[in-house]
């Protein structure tokens, strides 16, 4: 059983094809990462999933419908979330109103729920989010992509530009979304970051999905370690 299951996806920009046959899965309430190097690919595969890129072929499907070709407004009132790289929040207003522009269907039990998962920002709701740390904007991304109690977010280079510290928190709280019921697509660029959390990963190289596998044997995979664990490589 699946919540999103992507076969065969082509997709790209203008003349130009970035992915070729994409095969991605994720079952309910499972961590998974997509990792892979700078231009690979990744973003364009979550962007092609919600909606943002045209797929030129192949079939999206989630929550069990086919969801290739749908509009983004579509695909979030299915229940997937999608928090960009660079976070993206409306910087000019509150953190406050940041979440609640997270959903249509917003309550206060929902409010509690994500600052239950980061209460640094409960003494921030008033603050303007543009005036926030890079952690701070990061956990109110995500706590804005949780706030309609989606069957899957996915989160685009999570750590990016937040100290190894900050990132380690936010990273703890992971397996608590996971657990409430929401599945993750991780997709970063520091692979030791993405394999210590997820399940599973896939390794995304121009275009194509290379390796697959459970996490722990991906991280183990001589590959892996020559290409992006240079510190893990003794051969």
């Amino acid at each position: 059983m699946t919540v999103l299951d992507v076969t065969g996806l082509t997709a790209g920009y203008g003349r130009v094809e970035v992915l070729h046959g994409v095969d991605v899965a994720v079952a309910p309430g499972e961590i998974v990462a997509l990792v892979g190097s700078n231009g690979a690919g990744k973003t364009t595969l979550l962007r092609s999933i919600s909606g943002q890129v045209a797929a030129r072929g192949g079939l999206i499907r989630f929550a069990g419908a086919d969801i290739t070709g749908q509009p983004v407004e579509a695909v979030v009132r299915r229940g997937l979330a999608h928090v960009p790289e660079g976070r993206r929040l409306f910087a000019g207003l509150s953190v406050r109103d940041n979440l609640r522009l997270g959903g249509w269907a917003t309550h206060s039990a929902d409010l509690d729920r994500v600052l239950g998962l980061f209460p640094q920002l409960t003494g921030r709701l008033s603050q303007v989010a543009g005036t926030l740390s890079g952690g701070e904007q990061q956990m109110c991304a995500i706590a804005r992509g949780l706030m309609n109690r989606p069957k899957l977010i996915m989160i685009d280079e999570l750590s990016l530009g937040l100290a190894p510290l900050v990132v380690d928190e936010i990273l703890a709280r992971l397996p608590d979304i996971a657990a409430a019921g929401t599945a993750i697509l991780l997709v970063e660029q520091d692979v030791d970051t993405a394999l210590s959390v997820s399940a599973r990963g896939y390794v995304l190289e121009t275009g194509t999905i290379a390796l697959s596998g459970p996490s722990p044997q991906l991280r183990a995979d001589p590959r892996i370690q020559r290409v992006y664990l240079p510190g893990e490589w003794l051969g």
